[in-house]
C-alpha cells in the first residue's frame, strides 16, 4: 500500500502518534521517536523519496512493528482512564442537571460504566485503523459517523432498559442539582488546564447553554427544543471545523 501524502512526513509522524498512543505504548517513548523520525523524514522528502522508500516497508507494517517492539504502558493508561471517567460522568450528569435534575439508579450506573469500556476499546481501535490506512474523506466521515452513533445509540437503549426495569435509585434535590452543575464546571475547567485544550470546556457551553437560555424565553418547549438542537448541531460543527483547518494550518 503506497501512501502518496502531500506533506507526507508531518502526516506520517501525526498518524504515527496516534497509532502508537492507541496501542497503549508511553507517551515520552512515543514523542522520542516521533522527534528522531522527522528530521529524517524531512530530509528524504526533500530529496524527492516517500516515506516507504525511508522506513523500508508500507507505514501500516511499520507502526504494528514499531508497536510490537514497545512495551505496553499499563502506569500511563491507568492515569488517563481516570479522567476519562470523571469527564464522561461529568458531561452525563451536567446533561441530567440541565434538563430538569439528576435521577440515577443502579442499572444506570452499571450500563454508564460497560459503555464507557465499549466506547474506549472502539475509539482506540478505530484511531488505529485510521492511522494505519489510506481512507477517502467519504469513508473516514462514515467511520466516525458509526463510532459517534453506536455510543449513542446505547445510551439510548439503556434509557428504555432503566423505565423498564426496576432497581434501587437516588434523586438530587435542587441545592444537590445545583452543586453537581458547579462540581462538573470545575472538572471541565482542570480537564482543559491538564490537557492544555479548550475542548472540554467549549463542548459543553455548546451542548448545554443553549438550551438553558432557551429556557429564559417565552418560546414554545417544541421551539425551544427544535432552537436548540440547530444551535448545538451548527455550533459543534464550526468549532471542529475551525479546529479542522487550524491543523491543516499548522
Amino acid at each position: 500500500m503506497t501512501w502518496n501524502y502531500q506533506n507526507g512526513a508531518r502526516i506520517f509522524s501525526k498518524n504515527l502518534r496516534v497509532y502508537l498512543f492507541s496501542s497503549g505504548k508511553n507517551e515520552h517513548e512515543i514523542e522520542k521517536i516521533i522527534s528522531e523520525l522527522e528530521d529524517h523524514l524531512m530530509e528524504a522528502e526533500k530529496d524527492g523519496k516517500d516515506v516507504e522508500h525511508l522506513i523500508g516497508q508500507s507505514p501500516k507494517e511499520y507502526m504494528e512493528q514499531l508497536a510490537g517492539e514497545m512495551a505496553f504502558d499499563l502506569k500511563g493508561l491507568l492515569k488517563y482512564i481516570p479522567v476519562l471517567l470523571i469527564g464522561v460522568y461529568a458531561y452525563i450528569l451536567l446533561g441530567n442537571a440541565v434538563q430538569g435534575g439528576i435521577e440515577y439508579s443502579l442499572l444506570k450506573v452499571i450500563g454508564d460504566l460497560t459503555i464507557f469500556i465499549i466506547m474506549m476499546t472502539l475509539f482506540a481501535g478505530s484511531f488505529k485503523y485510521v492511522a494505519s490506512h489510506t481512507l477517502s474523506k467519504t469513508k473516514e466521515r462514515i467511520l466516525f459517523f458509526l463510532l459517534g452513533s453506536i455510543p449513542v445509540g446505547l445510551f439510548v437503549g439503556l434509557m428504555f432498559l432503566d423505565k423498564t426495569v426496576d432497581t434501587p435509585s437516588i434523586e438530587f434535590n435542587p441545592l444537590g442539582n445545583a452543586i453537581t452543575i458547579g462540581l462538573c464546571i470545575l472538572i471541565f475547567i482542570a480537564i482543559s488546564i491538564w490537557s492544555k485544550t479548550w475542548v472540554s470546556i467549549i463542548v459543553p457551553a455548546i451542548l448545554y447553554l443553549p438550551e438553558v437560555f432557551l429556557r429564559m424565553t417565552p418560546l414554545d418547549k417544541e421551539i425551544q427544543m427544535i432552537v436548540s438542537m440547530v444551535i448545538m448541531f451548527g455550533g459543534l460543527f464550526l468549532y471542529f471545523f475551525l479546529v479542522n483547518k487550524q491543523e491543516k494550518i499548522r
